[in-house]
């Protein structure tokens, strides 16, 4: 089976009556312009959740640094500390300790979808993985072997916003790439729960998940889940882009231009409707958020009021976007708040 890696899905809406149909988003009386006045060394050819490949083959990661370069046909998988986790093709991965400049090589054979080295100070340090034929597997890089591999349902699309594994005490939450959390224990090396978040056949991929507390969210693209305690959970169907947890509430980017906030429960609590807006990345500061539309316009919401403020930018059409806490980056360019 043909595993499509998709970066873009450009859909024409008038495909049948011709694309010129095709709606935008057009803000009024625009006086307020925005600069992304900082440069990176080299424009960005590929993004995913854990890092920004640039042209000249250095890696911007979820920090804002650039501490690593690779060579041709490398891909960035993550970094924990001083630990960064490269894949050479689709096959051997490279576990580099950037402190005492060791590097580990493992024999793979599958090509990694996402991945996410536990933290430093562990007992054992491990890597969790899912690959692109939707296995999860869990290596030891203190004995350089495989401790645990299992190959889910077959898929047929990859999302480069496919969520990374999260380590929360003796366990790993995988996110799969059909709609699932599977849950593996440490100590006893099994699989211990698993968690249908959406059952739909296409592109439902796990596209975003984080843990607080008691708290854990996940999400496709078309349904969020909350679950609380492990044992209550509760759902809020859409279209989603994108999605943040801040302070307990969820701020979700929708493919309809709309900007949500929810609850730890995912009550819709507020919203504002960007109409026809392509809304991409989310960085939230000071208590404003900030999303860029499409290379034309930055966003900015105040999460007191609110009120969208919309900017002017002039940046280079059709370019990748990457983006941290605290940065938004738009093919060389960036903008920190």
């Amino acid at each position: 089976m043909r595993i499509l890696l998709v970066v873009c899905v450009a859909v024409c809406i008038g495909i049948f009556g011709g694309c010129s149909q095709k709606q935008y988003f057009e803000p009024k009386d625009i006086s307020l312009k925005a600069e992304f006045s900082h440069k990176l060394p080299s424009s960005i050819v590929s993004t995913s959740r854990v890092g920004a490949l640039l042209q000249n083959l250095e890696v911007l990661d979820t920090f804002g640094n650039i501490d690593i370069e690779l060579t041709r046909n490398q891909r960035f998988l993550g970094r924990e500390g001083t630990y960064y986790l490269v894949q050479d093709g689709c096959g051997a991965l490279l576990f580099i300790d950037a402190s005492t400049k060791t590097q580990s090589e493992f024999a793979f054979e599958k090509c990694i979808v996402s991945a996410k080295i536990s933290p430093q100070g562990s007992a054992n340090t491990l890597i969790a993985l899912v690959s692109a034929d939707n296995s999860v597997i869990v290596y030891d890089v203190n004995t350089k072997r495989e401790v645990f591999s299992q190959k889910l349902a077959n898929i047929t699309a990859i999302n480069t916003l496919a969520a990374t594994p999260v380590f929360e005490k003796d366990k790993i939450i995988f996110p799969t790439l059909d709609g699932k959390l599977v849950i593996f224990d440490i100590p006893s090396n099994t699989l211990v729960r698993d968690i249908l978040i959406q059952s739909d056949k296409f592109f439902n991929n796990i596209i975003y998940l984080a843990v607080k507390n008691d708290l854990m969210i996940a999400a496709t693209t078309k349904r969020i889940s909350a679950i609380i305690d492990n044992s209550k959970t509760f759902n809020y169907d859409g279209d989603f882009r994108d999605l943040l947890l801040y302070k307990d509430k969820l701020y979700v980017l929708n493919n309809d231009g709309k900007i949500l906030e929810l609850d730890h429960t995912l009550k819709l609590l507020r919203e504002v409707n960007l109409e026809y807006a392509r809304l991409h990345g989310i960085v939230i500061r000071n208590n404003t958020l900030y999303t860029l539309e499409r290379n034309k316009y930055l966003i900015e919401l105040s999460l007191e009021s609110f009120l969208p403020v919309v900017y002017k930018i002039d940046l280079p059409s059709k370019k990748p976007i990457f983006y941290t806490d605290d940065t938004l980056f738009y093919d060389r360019f960036y903008k920190r708040f």
